[in-house]
């Protein structure tokens, strides 16, 4: 009885090192597959890290071109100065008059009441980062948006194709109201494509440098370099979160097996 115990549990422990072992080379295959691609495109989390990375580039790229600039150089710290660049470029920092007031009124909302030059060059500065994709959506938002079109399937009626652009109104720039005049496939799919321009060119620049199923990185910037450390990073982790959660499991079981059991408690004597 106590031979068929031990080769029941060792037949289970069996069982779970060739889990955990599965999984271990799960995760090794899974970060060796690079999941740069999809078959023979860029995968979505390519796109969408290199869409994201130039975005992110574009931004600091603004940044430096301001501080660079003669108008900022040679305005040191002269608060006068600065408050004449926000001036001539309102947009440039995000400064929009507000119904019933004046583009002074909100530049001067900006500048603030005697504001330090270094305080206000700093607001400058990060301003213009974060205007410089100010209608610019993630691309996460746009790759939902993508497989969501695509999940639409070919011939929806019209209540699916409203249901649709109610749901993804704020990103279509279309009201969630149903009075939109989006009410054909076609009509929806022109719409979708406009605002899947600049991704969709992301995922064409990417396709260029695909040969014979590979990723050519050698002559690729370093935008798109960046992208796919970040994507590999990611999958990676993804397949180690995964791999130690089984694992997990695996030692929860295996410590209950060898948990010693409490001894039936001795009957009393009536």
């Amino acid at each position: 009885m106590v031979d068929a115990v031990n080769n029941n549990r060792d037949a289970v422990y069996t069982g779970i090192g060739a889990g955990v072992g599965a999984v271990a080379g799960g995760a090794y295959g899974g970060w060796l597959s690079k999941p740069l691609l999809s078959k023979d495109a860029p995968s979505d989390a390519f796109v969408r890290r290199y869409y994201d990375n130039s975005a992110k580039d574009a931004a600091e790229a603004a940044k430096k071109a301001f501080i660079e600039s003669d108008a900022y150089k040679n305005a040191g710290e002269d608060v006068a100065k600065l408050t004449d660049i926000v001036k001539a470029n309102p947009e440039k920092f995000g400064v929009k008059a507000e119904e019933g007031k004046t583009i002074d009124d909100a530049v001067k909302a900006f500048v603030g009441e005697e504001p330090k030059a270094a305080d206000l060059k700093s607001k400058m500065e990060k301003a213009v980062v974060e205007n410089a994709n100010v209608d610019k959506k993630s691309g996460k938002e746009l790759t939902k948006l993508k497989n969501a079109f695509e999940k639409l399937g070919d011939n929806p009626d019209e209540n699916a194709v409203k249901d649709f652009v109610k749901k993804h109104a704020e990103i279509l720039g279309e009201k969630a109201d149903g009075t939109s005049t989006i009410t054909t496939k076609s009509a929806l799919e022109t719409k979708v494509n406009s605002v899947l321009t600049e991704l969709n060119g992301k995922a064409d620049e990417l396709k260029g440098l695909i040969k014979d199923k590979k990723l050519d990185l050698s002559s690729a910037s370093d935008t798109i370099k960046k992208a796919a450390k970040d994507t590999k990073l990611w999958a990676g982790a993804k397949w180690a979160a995964i791999g130690a959660a089984v694992i997990g499991v695996c030692s929860y079981i295996g410590a209950k097996m060898t948990a010693p059991k409490a001894e039936a408690p001795a009957e009393e004597n009536v």
